[in-house]
């Protein structure tokens, strides 16, 4: 019986803190990326 706890407590302890899935938080990690390269860039541009 304690395997069967641990292997829950490992899943609980996997789960991502907000999303379903990390995949979501790659995502949402990789537009925040391409987000602030598109505005740096533009900010480079207007002033240059």
């Amino acid at each position: 019986m304690k395997i069967q706890n641990s292997e829950q407590t490992e899943k609980d302890q996997e789960k991502p803190p907000i999303f379903s899935s990390w995949n979501r938080w790659y995502a949402i990690v990789l537009l925040n990326l391409v987000v602030l390269i598109v505005l740096f860039y533009l900010f480079t541009k207007t002033f240059e």
